[in-house]
């Protein structure tokens, strides 16, 4: 039966439901909710190590709607993401979201959310992984919501609109599909095969379907303006939501789809990726020129979010192995330096309650170790040797020159100094601006959000310097796709 594969996507969804609906007081919500996420990080590395090749079917209505779950290298690699930064996620959101009586309901839907995600994660075909999907949407809308304010319940509709939308384009795009390939399962190079030669328009409407369908979570141009509206949720949701679960698992979505379920071949025989590699180069580019124009530090994170999940989604219509493998790498380096950055400007809004770039003038000395994290996480996100986000970059841009696609590294290149632009000033302001004849008390954060701050910038920098072992795993999987 295989049912442990199930454990790590039920045992939060569960225990999720008992905080809510138990509602423990202050200091067991705290220890149930740790005790669920280190659990379920264990119980995910259980899968990874022990649980090679295994399928766990929930529920099979008929050929159509037959749910299972089937972990393979990257859908582990992925899951391994989730659920260790969900355990640092864990700690941060217990300092920064207090002791506020009406939490039980907030932490139900962070726990749900990362059985969901998992789910995601695990899905062996792709009816299942659209399940898990939608399921996404409903738990992390409360999320979104979670202040009450007038604002907040416009973004979390906005949301759930743009979330919609895109989940009809994708069900119409399966419905089209099963009906010529009778076939959803996830398969190295793709189910459908020699079946595109006899309709070839189909095929290439399925694919616009279904990736402008999964593109509204990953945050595609032009239907992106969710993400930054989002940013009115509390800072822990919105470092889930652009480092992890939401647009992390659009990006997933996307790449199951393009790699193993159509097949690059067929995408590229229908030639639909020479119009989706427009839309990406415009993401790209877009994201990270609004990205320096503003003044709000989250807002500044959400849209730097948008160009950088066009560098994922550039490895999935450029059709290369080397752009493949960057992609890849990107989508967890950029999960681990995102999330490094949205909480240290978090803990500078709950402690210093400042949320705006002029703001910040000088509280790299009052908060010296946490702008430090931020520092070495932009390094990362810039791009600079020898840190991790060169090391994704690097493998984007030779999957280019690979394809004489000279155009890719000029871009990459552009957007590294778009990066910059809007990251230097941050880090330029808070370390060498203001008085400095003024004496600044040093004051950090709470350790519960200050050691996972620090934890999280060793580890882009242990990623950056030692990336050979997920760069071979992910190279295996590779193998099978080109």
């Amino acid at each position: 039966m295989n049912f442990e594969i199930f454990l790590p996507v039920i045992v939060p969804i569960v225990m999720g439901l008992v905080v809510g609906i138990v509602k423990p007081s202050y200091e067991n919500r705290n220890k149930v909710v740790i005790i669920t996420t280190i659990l379920n990080f264990f119980l995910v590395l259980y899968v990874v190590f022990f649980k090679d090749n295994s399928f766990y079917h929930m529920v099979k209505i008929n050929e159509f709607l037959d749910l299972y779950l089937h972990p393979d290298s990257i859908g582990k690699i992925f899951a391994v993401l989730v659920s260790s930064l969900w355990i640092l996620t864990t700690f941060y959101s217990i300092d920064y979201m207090g002791k506020s009586k009406n939490l039980n309901k907030f932490f139900m839907f962070f726990l749900i959310t990362e059985g969901v995600t998992l789910g995601i994660a695990f899905s062996g075909n792709l009816i299942t992984l659209y399940l898990f999907y939608e399921l996404l949407t409903l738990s992390t809308f409360p999320l979104v919501i979670e202040k009450g304010s007038a604002k907040a319940l416009n973004a979390g509709k906005k949301y759930l609109i743009y979330s919609f939308f895109g989940a009809t384009m994708v069900l119409f795009g399966i419905i089209l599909l099963y009906s010529q390939t009778q076939n959803l399962s996830f398969v190295p190079g793709g189910v459908v095969g020699s079946l595109v030669f006899g309709n070839k328009n189909l095929y290439l409407m399925v694919y616009i379907l279904l990736f402008l369908g999964f593109g509204v979570k990953a945050a595609l141009v032009p239907f992106h303006s969710w993400l930054p509206s989002a940013m009115v949720a509390p800072t822990p949701v919105s470092a889930l939501l652009h480092a992890v679960a939401v647009v992390k698992s659009g990006i997933f979505a996307l790449g199951r789809m393009t790699y193993y379920v159509l097949g690059w071949r067929v995408i590229e025989f229908t030639e639909g990726n020479k119009y989706t590699l427009i839309l990406v180069l415009l993401t790209i580019l877009m994201g990270s020129f609004l990205a320096i124009h503003q003044e709000n530090l989250k807002r500044r994170l959400a849209y730097s979010t948008i160009s950088q999940l066009g560098y994922i989604m550039l490895a999935l219509v450029i059709f290369e192995n080397s752009s493949y493998i960057g992609g890849m790498l990107h989508m967890l380096f950029h999960a681990t330096v995102k999330i490094t950055l949205f909480f240290c400007v978090g803990a500078i809004m709950h402690y210093e309650k400042k949320t705006e770039l002029h703001e910040i003038a000088g509280i790299g000395k009052k908060m010296p170790k946490t702008m430090i994290s931020f520092s070495v996480a932009s390094i990362c996100l810039i791009g600079i040797p020898p840190t991790n986000g060169f090391v994704s970059k690097w493998f984007l841009a030779i999957g280019g020159l690979d394809q004489g696609n000279y155009l890719i590294p000029i871009i990459l290149l552009l957007s590294a100094f778009f990066t910059a632009a809007y990251l230097i000033p941050i880090i330029s302001t808070a370390f060498f601006k203001g008085d400095p004849s003024k004496k600044i008390e040093i004051s950090e954060p709470n350790n519960f959000m200050l050691i996972p701050i620090m934890i999280l910038a060793a580890i882009n920098l242990i990623l950056g310097i030692f990336p050979n072992a997920i760069i071979n795993t992910i190279q295996i999987a590779a193998k099978k796709l080109f």
